[in-house]
């Protein structure tokens, strides 16, 4: 202990600097380091947008499903539009655009 007390300011400075040079060292590449947190929570932040994005699409087909088992004016309206499916007795139009 005494040895310590007895160094110079300037030994005690670069003992100081090298002690940190090996603990950043240390932090930053041994174990994963702290390059590998980083990454780890770009991935985690990536997948928790991709959960919101598959919840939200899940939500819209929940309320699809639900309009297509009750609600007969949905059905009817989506077999029009997607299917252009007419009743009988209607006429079909179809709209071409001019060049």
């Amino acid at each position: 202990m005494n040895l310590f007390f007895s160094l110079s300011l300037t030994n005690k400075k670069k003992i100081f600097f090298w002690i940190a040079v090996t603990l950043a060292i240390l932090v930053l590449f041994g174990n994963d380091g702290m390059r590998s947190i980083i990454i780890r929570r770009l991935e985690l932040t990536k997948l928790n947008k991709k959960l919101e994005d598959i919840e939200t699409e899940n939500r819209d087909l929940r309320i699809k499903l639900y309009n297509f088992e009750n609600n007969p004016a949905y059905i009817e309206r989506e077999a029009r539009k997607k299917l252009g499916l007419i009743q009988p007795g209607e006429i079909k139009y179809k709209f071409v655009e001019a060049e």
